[in-house]
Formats: structure tokens, C-alpha cells, sequence
């Protein structure tokens, strides 16, 4: 939906409620319907919309907009990371990543690209034994014992291993995975 923005905005910033609330009406369900599709929760992504909203109007005076439609959407899509940020990884995440990774289109096989560098960059960060543990495991499809009786490491040994390389890499590849995720909805 489009709103005369120009003069709309002008008069949102000299304190028109009732142009804020055109901006609103026009803008609240498809900046619902964007962050409801990354993530998936109804109220989370009302409380995602309702923030940027009162931040829009919190701001006005100092906001210098000139497509009302377009900053919504970017203000939807930096609240909604910030809020997929401050929760931890869910099943959901990998999923979309799952799907990702097994899309065909253009934009889709870049971003499989991308995922699949910044993961070989973090494996390449590993400490040596916990990379040849990990390439094992991912590359070779071993299970622990495996790993355990090739290199001669206690299962033990190996399962700290693998439990290292999975925290480090969730912690070094988690914003990537959500740019990925946003980048995917938006």
C-alpha cells in the first residue's frame, strides 16, 4: 500500500496523529507479515512491529525520511534481528539454513556461497586436533568411536572435541546465519 508519503511524513514530524496513524494503517501489516515470516511467532513479531512504531513516532522530529515504506521495512528488519539476537538459535533457524542450503535460485545459491565460506573460515580457525576431530565427523560421516580408534584418542577426548568446534562455530557463525535468515525473508 502506498501513502502520499511526502506530504504524509512532513506531517507526521509536526506532530500529526492523525498522519501517523495513515502511516500505520498502511504499514502495520505487511511490517507484521514480514517479521512474522522470519520469525514465526505471532506476539513476537507484533512486539517487533509495535517497537518500531513507537520508535518512528519517538523520533520523528529528528528522522530524516524520504521513503516512509522503505524505512519501515529496514526499521522491521533491524528489530527483527535484534530480537532473533537476544534469543538463542532454535530449530527453526536451522531449518531455514537446511533449506537454504538445498535452494536453487540465484539469490539462494549465493547465499549457500556465502554460508558455505564463512563456515569453511571459522573450521580453518579451529585449534588442529579440533578441526581434523570436526572434518571427520562432518566430511567422513565417523562416529565418535570411529574418529576415537583412527586418530587414538579416547571417545571422551573426541566428544570434547566435536562439543568445542560446535560451540565455537555457533558462536562465530550465529549473525551470519541470522543476516542469512533476514536476508532470506525480507
Amino acid at each position: 500500500m502506498h501513502v502520499a508519503t511526502d506530504t504524509v511524513w512532513e506531517a507526521v514530524q509536526q506532530d500529526s496523529e492523525s498522519a501517523f496513524n495513515a502511516l500505520f494503517d498502511a504499514y502495520w501489516q505487511p511490517s507484521f507479515a514480514a517479521a512474522y515470516r522470519v520469525l514465526r511467532d505471532k506476539e513476537a513479531a507484533e512486539d517487533v512491529v509495535q517497537e518500531v512504531f513507537l520508535d518512528l513516532w519517538t523520533r520523528r522530529r529528528a528522522l530524516a525520511v524520504h521513503n516512509p515504506e522503505a524505512f519501515i521495512r529496514q526499521m522491521v528488519k533491524n528489530q527483527v534481528f535484534t530480537h532473533l539476537a537476544r534469543r538463542k538459535p532454535a530449530g527453526h533457524h536451522v531449518a531455514v539454513l537446511e533449506n537454504m542450503l538445498l535452494a536453487h535460485s540465484p539469490e539462494d545459491e549465493y547465499l549457500r556461497r556465502e554460508l558455505a565460506a564463512h563456515l569453511q573460515g571459522a573450521v580453518a580457525k579451529l585449534p588442529a586436533k579440533c578441526r581434523e576431530v570436526f572434518m571427520l565427523r562432518r566430511d567422513e560421516g565417523l562416529s565418535a568411536t570411529r574418529i576415537a580408534e583412527q586418530l587414538n584418542l579416547s571417545i571422551r577426548t573426541v566428544e570434547n572435541h566435536l562439543y568445542h568446534a560446535m560451540s565455537v562455530l555457533k558462536k562465530q557463525l550465529y549473525t551470519v546465519m541470522l543476516l542469512l535468515i533476514i536476508g532470506q525473508h525480507f
